[in-house]
C-alpha cells in the first residue's frame, strides 16, 4: 500500500492526521481478535466469568439462563493466580546497576610505550566514582516516579492482555513515566519487537478544554476538536469500559477527546532533509552527525484526523518500554486466558453442588395433588397440618464422589499452569518450617524462569530509555540526595548533552556535578541469592555473619568489614535507624585480656625466645662477643690503633708485631684476633653497625680523646 510509504516527504502536515488515523485503523482491524479476548479476560478477572461480547452483534452478553433464574457461582481462583504469580515475579526485587565506562589502558602510555598507572588508576577511580553516583540517581528515579508499583500494574495488564507497556519521556525538565494496556498503544503486533515497527501510536483521553488552549498544540488546528466522549480509540475497550462505569453525560466536565500521539521511523533522504531541518527548529542537536539513509523519529499529535503537532525530535527509539510473559509476537497468548475453561468448569459444578447442598439441607416433601398442608416453625420444631394425607419427607441423597473427584482434576489443571503451591499460600500439611516454606518458594519461583527474564529485559529498557532522556534533556544541573549510613549527603547530575554545551561556552557548574551519559551499561540483578522470605533472608544473613566472624581470626576479614554486614543485617530487616548502634560499637574499646591469658602468653613468648637463642647464656655470650668485635671495628676506624702499633708495618704472611691490625690483610687481621683469644660471633650487620656506631660516638668526645692520648 502507497499509504505505508510513511518515511518520504510527500506526507506533508496538513494530511499527517489523516496519515494517523488511516494506520491505527489498519492495526486495531488487524488485532480485533485479540481485543475481543483480551475484553473477555478483563471481566473474567473482574469475577464476570461468563460474560463475552458477541461475535454477532458486537453487544455485551451473559451465557447463564436468566429466564430461569440461575446464576453461575464465579471461583475467582484465577484472579488470585495471576496476582500471586506477579507477587513472586517481583518478590525478587529487580533493580538496575549502572556499569562503569570502559577505560582504555592505551590512552594513558607514555612516550616509552609504558603505562601511567597513576592516571590510569585516577580515571578508573572517576569512571567507577561516575557509574556509582549515575545508579545512586537512577534508583532516585526509581523510588520518585514509584516504578515498584507501576512494574506490578504492568505484570497484571500483560496477565490479562499478554503485553503492557510503560511510557518514559521529560516535561520541563523532570522525568515522566505512564502504565498504558495493549489497548492504548496501537501498532502491528505481528512484530516480535517495537524496535522493527514504522510506528507507534499511543492514545490518551483529554478533556475538551485543554486539548482546545495547550501550549502543546497549534492553536488555529485545536478549534476545530469537538468531543467524542470515547473512553477508548477501541470500540471493544469502549463498551467494556460503559458497561463497567457508564455512559459519559454531556456536561463541560466530563466532555472529552482522543488524542493520539505517533512516533513514526523516516530515514534521511534528498526529498525530506530540508524538511527535517525546517521541522526540527527546536532539536538543534537533531541532524548531529546524521546522513543520507540515517532514521529520524517524527513525532506528533493529532485528533479525529487533524493534526494538531508534526515535528521531528531527537529519539533513538521509541520511548516505550513493554512487557510479556514469554517472547515471541508482541500479541500472544495472554496468561490468564490458560486457566479460563478450567474456571468455568469448576464454576458450573461448584454451582450444582451449591444448589444440591441448599435442597438436601432443606428438605424435599411428597404430598398428594390438591392436597392442602400447612407448615408451622416454632422455637425448638416444626409443626405440618395437613387435612387427609399426610406428608412424607424424601430421604436426602449421596451426591456421590465423581464432582469431587473432577474439581480436584481441574485445580490440578489449573496449578499445572502457574506457581500455586506457595504463592497462593496452599502449603502442604505438617509445612511449618521457614526452610520448607523457603524451598517450595524456590521451586515456585524457578518455575517462572521465562517470565522473570522478560521482567528483566523490561527493566533494563526503562532504565536505558531514563538514561537517554536524561542525557539528551537535562541542560540544567539537578540535584540528587543520598543517604549514606544513616547521613545525608548531595551532588549534581546533568545530561551529557548540557554539560557538554557547558565547556563549550565555559558556563561554570557545580565541582561534583556527574554527566549522565545513554551509553553506559546497564544490568538488573535481582535479590533471590538471599530468600524468597524474610525467614530465609534472615537465616542466610545470619549464617554470613557466622562465615565472616570464623574468617576474622585468618585475617582474611577485618573489623569494618565486619560491621559492614551487621548493619545491613540490621537495616534489611527493619530494625530502624542503625546510626546510634554503629557508632557505640565504633566506640567500643578492645576486650580486656585476663590475667589467666596474659600468663599464658608470657610464657609461650618466653619458650619462643628461648628456642631461638634470644635469652640465655649463649645469648649474653652472643651479646659479649659482639661488643668486642664492635669495639675493636671503631677502634681501627677511629685510628687509635696505628698509634698504638707505631709505624706501618709491611704486611707478610706471618704476624708482625709491629704490623698495625689496620693495614693487615683480611687473613691477618683474623689470626691476630685468635692470638688475642677473641672470638666474634656471627652477628648481624644491624648489630655489628649498632655497637660500633655507640663506640665511636663515644671515642669523638674531645675528654675520651685526651684521655687516650
Amino acid at each position: 500500500m502507497a499509504i505505508l510509504n510513511i518515511g518520504s516527504d510527500s506526507v506533508k502536515t496538513d494530511s499527517f492526521g489523516m496519515l494517523v488515523e488511516e494506520l491505527t485503523s489498519q492495526a486495531i482491524t488487524q488485532r480485533r481478535k485479540h481485543e475481543r479476548r483480551w475484553y473477555d479476560n478483563n471481566f473474567f478477572d473482574d469475577g464476570y466469568h461468563f460474560r463475552v461480547i458477541s461475535k454477532e452483534t458486537g453487544r455485551v452478553i451473559d451465557t447463564i439462563g436468566k429466564l430461569t433464574g440461575f446464576v453461575e457461582r464465579s471461583i475467582p481462583r484465577a484472579s488470585l493466580q495471576i496476582r500471586g504469580v506477579s507477587n513472586l515475579l517481583y518478590s525478587a526485587e529487580p533493580y538496575p546497576v549502572v556499569y562503569p565506562k570502559r577505560v582504555s589502558m592505551s590512552e594513558f602510555m607514555n612516550v616509552t610505550g609504558q603505562l601511567d598507572q597513576a592516571r590510569y588508576d585516577q580515571a578508573m577511580k572517576q569512571s567507577k566514582d561516575a557509574a556509582h553516583k549515575q545508579g545512586i540517581w537512577l534508583s532516585n528515579e526509581w523510588e520518585t516516579q514509584d516504578l515498584g508499583i507501576k512494574l506490578i500494574d504492568m505484570i497484571l495488564l500483560a496477565a490479562k492482555n499478554s503485553v503492557s507497556y510503560m511510557q518514559v519521556w521529560t516535561e520541563d525538565g523532570k522525568m515522566k513515566t505512564k502504565v498504558f494496556d495493549a489497548f492504548d498503544i496501537i501498532c502491528f503486533g505481528d512484530k516480535r519487537d517495537l524496535k522493527t515497527l514504522p510506528f507507534v501510536t499511543k492514545t490518551d483521553q483529554m478533556n475538551i478544554e485543554e486539548a482546545q488552549t495547550s501550549d502543546l498544540f497549534d492553536p488555529d488546528m485545536a478549534k476545530k476538536l469537538s468531543a467524542d466522549n470515547k473512553y477508548a480509540t477501541s470500540e471493544i475497550k469502549d463498551a467494556y469500559m460503559r458497561a463497567r462505569y457508564g455512559s459519559k453525560m454531556g456536561d463541560k466536565q466530563q466532555a472529552s477527546i482522543i488524542i493520539k500521539e505517533t512516533f513514526m521511523k523516516e530515514y534521511l533522504s534528498e526529498d525530506n532533509w530540508k524538511s527535517v531541518i525546517k521541522k526540527s527548529e527546536n532539536e538543534s542537536n537533531l541532524m548531529d552527525g546524521k546522513s543520507r539513509g540515517d532514521m529520524v523519529m517524527r513525532h506528533g499529535f493529532s485528533g479525529a484526523g487533524i493534526t494538531l503537532k508534526d515535528e521531528y525530535i531527537d529519539y533513538d527509539e521509541y520511548p516505550f518500554a513493554y512487557l510479556r510473559f514469554e517472547p515471541g509476537p508482541i500479541y500472544g497468548v495472554p496468561f490468564i486466558e490458560r486457566f479460563i475453561p478450567q474456571n468455568k468448569s469448576l464454576d458450573v459444578i461448584m454451582t450444582r453442588l451449591e444448589k444440591w447442598v441448599n435442597s438436601m439441607v432443606v428438605g424435599i416433601y411428597q404430598k398428594r395433588k390438591d392436597e392442602n398442608f400447612q407448615v408451622s416453625n416454632f422455637p425448638g420444631g416444626q409443626m405440618v397440618e395437613y387435612e387427609v394425607t399426610p406428608l412424607t419427607q424424601m430421604q436426602n441423597s449421596s451426591v456421590g464422589a465423581t464432582p469431587f473427584n473432577v474439581i480436584e482434576l481441574l485445580n490440578k489443571y489449573i496449578d499445572e499452569q502457574g506457581a500455586t503451591t506457595a504463592a497462593l499460600s496452599q502449603l502442604p500439611q505438617g509445612v511449618k518450617s521457614g526452610n520448607a516454606i523457603e524451598s517450595l518458594k524456590s521451586t515456585d519461583y524457578a518455575n517462572l524462569k521465562i517470565p522473570t527474564l522478560m521482567l528483566k529485559k523490561c527493566i533494563k529498557q526503562i532504565a536505558e530509555l531514563m538514561l537517554e532522556r536524561a542525557h539528551k534533556d537535562y541542560m540544567e544541573p539537578q540535584e540528587v540526595e543520598h543517604l549514606k549510613d544513616s547521613e545525608p549527603y548531595y551532588f549534581d547530575v546533568i545530561g551529557r548533552r548540557g554539560y557538554d554545551l557547558s565547556q563549550q561556552v565555559n558556563k561554570r557548574l557545580p565541582q561534583d556535578v556527574v554527566p549522565i551519559d545513554k551509553d553506559v551499561k546497564v544490568r538488573i540483578e535481582i535479590e533471590p541469592g538471599l530468600g524468597l522470605t524474610m525467614d530465609g533472608k534472615r537465616q542466610a544473613m545470619q549464617q554470613i555473619i557466622t562465615f565472616m566472624i570464623q574468617l576474622k581470626p585468618l585475617g582474611v576479614v577485618n573489623d569494618e568489614a565486619l560491621k559492614l554486614i551487621i548493619k545491613r543485617f540490621l537495616e534489611t530487616f527493619g530494625y530502624g535507624s542503625t546510626q546510634e548502634f554503629m557508632e557505640i560499637l565504633d566506640q567500643m574499646p578492645p576486650q580486656d585480656v585476663t590475667e589467666d591469658a596474659i600468663q599464658k602468653m608470657k610464657v609461650a613468648m618466653l619458650e619462643v625466645m628461648k628456642d631461638t637463642g634470644a635469652v640465655g647464656p649463649e645469648a649474653d655470650q652472643k651479646m659479649v662477643d659482639t661488643t668486642k668485635v664492635g669495639i675493636l671495628e671503631a677502634l681501627k676506624e677511629s685510628g687509635i690503633v696505628d698509634k698504638l702499633n707505631g709505624p706501618k708495618a709491611q704486611p707478610t704472611d706471618k704476624i708482625s708485631e709491629s704490623m698495625s691490625y689496620k693495614d693487615a690483610p683480611p687473613s691477618i687481621q683474623r689470626q691476630m684476633e685468635m692470638k688475642a683469644g677473641f672470638q666474634p660471633a656471627s652477628e648481624t650487620p644491624d648489630q655489628l653497625a649498632a655497637v660500633k656506631g655507640t663506640i665511636k660516638n663515644s671515642i669523638n668526645k674531645p675528654n675520651v680523646k685526651s684521655t687516650i692520648a
